[in-house]
């Protein structure tokens, strides 16, 4: 047996012990017809009338928090990262698993300074970007290649194909990219890119077309290793930063750009996120390829659906920090079924967080979201 083959199995045992000490004092409620983690996201996705909504944790920190450990000690050991995921995937009865990944990661390999601290992501404390010159001279890493990109191949490709290897259940997978208007904004600088908007809107849109390159590729990267669908997280384009128009003309393109291009090349469905107010951008993402749209809690979801209609499934959107993190299962469960009332009566519905889950969530916090997309339909 080679060396490869005795860590999956050994990390097999791992989950397994990990499982029983998960669902100690809570046991899933039985569900015979329920086909799977996967099918029931594509029925969601296809808006047919679900006999329980689908979830998704929302989860990466809360994840290693949960298994006692520090983010440092998972960010790059895909053993640990796994352990952690998929069993936090089964605790909370998510349909989604997502390895520990360091999100800022993916841009330390570019250059840029990313400072980690032991026990949460990591932020960026630099740009590269000064002048119009710079971006001819950006060079950005092939993904595909590990001596261009070591920490993203360790932090990101390994980890997920640690998951997708080691599951005994058809979780839908996650990788990360940004966005393209995001990435374009660590690599600007925010501040400086919304000074661009009216200053040197040019220089947006020819770094923009770079990073939606690059995007695409960490995508594909992320997919070759094991991810499932294709997540991409765009805060910076929400409209607490930049007004519908502005996102259509410097943002759209590259976001349809990474859709379309994927879709040519893979099969898998299509998740955008972005933090804050989206009630009107996000209804041209459709139009871009977007299967399902992550809203923030600030967004009603009664709206959404009445403005989005049958063309998008949306996702969310309890509040993370009053809801998830402070309140109780009470409250939570009262919030889900708010969220589904709004949003999901016929289908096209995944019940989550309006954004990440907070890294001290509570595992029984967590886990009344997770019910609560069963009991709905149970009353």
């Amino acid at each position: 047996m080679n060396e490869q083959s005795v860590e999956k199995k050994v990390i097999r045992s791992m989950i397994h012990e990990s499982e029983k000490q998960a669902y100690t004092g809570h046991q899933t409620v039985a569900r015979k017809h329920d086909l799977g983690h996967r099918a029931q996201v594509e029925m969601a996705l296809n808006f047919e009338k679900p006999y329980r909504t689908p979830v998704q944790n929302f989860s990466n920190i809360t994840a290693v928090h949960s298994g006692g450990y520090q983010f440092k000690d998972a960010r790059t050991n895909a053993t640990l990262s796994a352990k952690l995921a998929l069993r936090f995937a089964k605790l909370t009865h998510s349909d989604f698993v997502k390895p520990a990944l360091d999100t800022n990661g993916q841009l330390i390999d570019i250059g840029l300074n990313i400072k980690q601290p032991d026990d949460n992501y990591g932020r960026a404390v630099s740009s590269l970007i000064n002048e119009p010159e710079d971006v001819d001279r950006l060079e950005l890493y092939d993904p595909f290649n590990p001596k261009e990109c070591p920490y993203f191949t360790k932090g990101f490709v390994e980890n997920i194909r640690m998951v997708s290897d080691t599951m005994d259940e058809d979780f839908h997978v996650l990788g990360m990219s940004w966005g393209p208007f995001t990435t374009a904004a660590y690599i600007r600088g925010a501040e400086n890119i919304m000074m661009d908007i009216n200053l040197d809107p040019d220089l947006i849109k020819k770094l923009v077309a770079k990073t939606a390159e690059f995007c695409e590729r960490i995508q594909m990267r992320c997919i070759d290793a094991g991810a499932t669908a294709l997540w991409m997280s765009d805060p910076t384009a929400s409209e607490d930063m930049i007004s519908t128009d502005m996102y259509r003309e410097f943002a759209l393109k590259g976001t349809k750009r990474v859709c379309t291009n994927v879709k040519k090349e893979t099969k898998v469905p299509i998740f955008v996120h972005m933090c804050g107010e989206s009630s009107e951008t996000m209804q041209l993402l459709p139009d871009a390829g977007v299967e399902c749209f992550s809203c923030d809690s600030k967004v009603n979801l009664a709206i959404a659906r009445k403005n989005i209609g049958k063309k998008m499934a949306i996702m969310g959107n309890i509040d993370p920090v009053r809801v998830l993190w402070q309140g109780t299962p009470q409250t939570i469960r009262d919030t889900a079924f708010k969220c589904i009332d709004d949003a999901g009566q016929e289908g096209g519905f995944i019940l989550a967080p309006g954004c990440e889950s907070p890294r001290d969530c509570s595992d029984e916090n967590m886990i009344a979201m997770g019910m609560a997309g069963i009991d709905y339909w149970m009353r």
